[in-house]
């Protein structure tokens, strides 16, 4: 393994290159490098299912002094389903409703673009209290490290 400052890369010895390609684990990667794989799954699902309909959701919070993003949600949607990736707001905007806001406009893309569930994943120190008022439903759990810590992943029909 190479570690340089926070990055870290594992190279599989390789002693013939024609015959297998390197295999690398990597923390820290190019977009182009990442480009290779998304855009790759993209064409195999279009090859067979016969569309990709894959697209980026992004619901944002901005100071109205200044006009900087200061939380949000950022997810996608594809194939009938919205997924919420992350939705952050800083601790001052929490209990205001704002969140509960911005969760109801990325589940109305949702619908919008067809999609008819959405789906997230919380931790048991973030927020499925939050999740299960806006009427979202446990699909499972799965312990974390540390011990207590527990991973949910939610759904919800649009």
């Amino acid at each position: 393994m190479v570690r340089l400052s926070n990055h870290f890369e594992t190279k599989m010895p390789n002693s013939d290159a024609k015959a297998e390609p390197d295999i690398i684990v990597a923390d820290k990667f190019a977009g182009a490098d990442m480009a290779v794989i998304t855009e790759g799954l993209a064409a195999y699902d279009l090859r067979q299912i016969g569309f990709c309909d894959y697209r980026p959701l992004a619901v944002f919070v901005r100071d109205p002094r200044t006009g900087n993003v200061v939380g949000g949600l950022c997810g996608r949607s594809e194939y009938g389903l919205t997924y919420v990736d992350w939705l952050f707001l800083p601790k001052d905007l929490r209990g205001k409703g704002i969140g509960s806001r911005v969760l109801a406009m990325a589940e109305e893309e949702g619908r919008r673009r067809g999609c008819k569930r959405i789906l997230l994943t919380t931790l048991s120190v973030e927020a499925p209290g939050f999740y299960k008022k806006q009427g979202y439903d446990v699909a499972a759990t799965i312990d974390c490290e540390p011990p207590g810590l527990t991973r949910y992943y939610m759904l919800k029909e649009l």
